[in-house]
């Protein structure tokens, strides 16, 4: 049976969809989608592939699913809900936070709430600005209640999301001495507050639906479903990116490593975590500052080999290296610096797509001092600081490469640094700071 709306308003769209099944779901879609209100709904492909009855809640507008409208919509839900052995309701953010709120009213069996706001109140509760303005002056009062909630509630959340903990830990203290709601909850590590998106697949979504909804005991569901995620992350290029975003800096060498492994090699669209260019190429700075030069080495060459060829390989790579024998710098931004004939200026830009003539920025060592070099044409120049530009010449001029720490800066005669502002901006300052040094590493 095709999809219908049984419910239409300003705000508020109800969808069903009447499968074979002999239990309902019923979503609440996250906020973000309010354009497409009248024909998406959470689940819609998954639940039309397996033909499972579902009521598909969707927003005009952001209003967390609460007004007026709301409750008429559940009026209706509510008669197209009867007659079905179990009801079982799941939500994302927003809708995670409707699908715990009218858990009572709508009496389902089994909620599954994906990183849940308590509310977007801030006379309730703290909240992000963001989420305050929408908070109309109609909303007051919005917050998940006590009396709010039934049934078996599982959130599933990042216990490390500050706000997402706070909201779950505060809905499990409303079952304190209660005997007709059990909420449990499943920590979805390195999630943050999209939590969807380190689980979905319609496959990963019918398991979840299944052992929530089993007959199993709650803390075997539980368990089950921090074991379930568990398997689905592995594989998540989501998941996996946001662990290598959370830690790169702290743990640059355990991220090395992640990506070495064959795990690594093993995640479905790694094109979607390796194009995030500036944290692979800042990581490859950060691990030459702590000494891990060879893995450095190894993995800006892997860059440079993805971004010209797709093939992304830590071990396997040709021993002709990108520029033999040569030193390039990576600012900290994790960008190469590089030099610019036309302009007449320093640069900074992936190495792969410098900007028009633009060439990488090395070094030699002449009569004991380090000077930045420019190759063209297989010969060497020397950059020199004159009035508002840089020129090129045949020997050493005015710009030194001087340690600072276990970084580099460049610096001129007037004592002042080299600044990198932005991709085409450069300037001079006096004190050589961190965001002015520079990581060299030999290709």
């Amino acid at each position: 049976m095709d999809d219908q709306i049984i419910f239409d308003s300003d705000d508020i769209v109800v969808h069903f969809h009447k499968g074979s099944s002999d239990f309902l779901v019923i979503t609440f879609i996250g906020i973000g989608h309010e354009e497409s209100a009248s024909t998406l709904y959470f689940g819609k492909p998954v639940f039309q592939k397996y033909d499972i009855s579902c009521i598909g809640i969707t927003t005009r507008q952001r209003n967390w699913y609460y007004s007026p409208n709301m409750h008429k919509a559940l009026e209706v839900i509510w008669r197209y809900s009867a007659g079905y052995r179990k009801t079982i309701a799941i939500g994302l953010s927003a809708g995670a936070y409707a699908a715990i709120k009218y858990s009572m009213v709508l009496k389902t069996d089994v909620t599954i709430a994906l990183a849940p706001q308590l509310s977007i109140d801030d006379r309730e509760t703290g909240v992000i600005p963001e989420w305050a303005a929408l908070c109309t002056s109609s909303m007051r009062g919005m917050g998940i209640k006590r009396e709010d909630i039934s049934g078996d509630i599982f959130i599933l959340h990042d216990r490390h999301h500050k706000d997402d903990r706070q909201a779950a830990e505060t809905i499990l203290s409303y079952t304190l001495g209660r005997s007709d709601v059990v909420v449990a909850l499943v920590n979805i590590p390195s999630a943050g507050h999209i939590v969807y998106e380190s689980l979905k697949g319609s496959k990963n979504l019918m398991a979840l639906i299944e052992t929530a909804s089993s007959t199993l005991p709650v803390r075997e569901r539980q368990a089950l479903l921090a074991q379930q995620t568990r398997a689905f992350r592995r594989e998540n290029a989501v998941n996996v990116y946001n662990r290598i975003r959370a830690g790169f800096e702290r743990h640059p060498l355990l991220t090395w490593q992640l990506l070495a492994s064959r795990r690594f090699a093993d995640v479905r669209k790694i094109d979607d975590i390796l194009n995030d260019e500036t944290v692979f190429y800042r990581l490859a700075a950060i691990l030459n500052n702590r000494g891990y030069t060879h893995q450095a080495r190894t993995l800006l060459r892997a860059m440079i080999c993805y971004h010209t060829t797709e093939d992304f390989r830590l071990y396997s790579l040709k021993d002709e290296p990108f520029i033999e024998g040569r030193p390039v710098f990576l600012d900290h931004r994790g960008r190469t610096l590089g030099y610019s004939l036309k302009r007449r200026q320093f640069t900074s830009s992936n190495i792969v797509w410098m900007e028009g003539d633009a060439v990488p920025v090395s070094s030699i060592e002449y009569d004991g001092i380090v000077y930045p070099t420019v190759s063209y044409l297989g010969k060497n120049f020397f950059p020199e600081k004159q009035e508002g530009w840089i020129s090129l010449a045949a020997t050493p001029g005015n710009l030194s490469v001087v340690k600072q720490g276990k970084c580099s800066g460049i610096r001129a005669e007037d004592g002042t640094f080299v600044s990198i502002v932005g991709d085409f901006v450069s300037g001079w300052t006096r004190e050589c700071l961190s965001y002015e040094t520079f990581s060299g590493i030999l290709l």
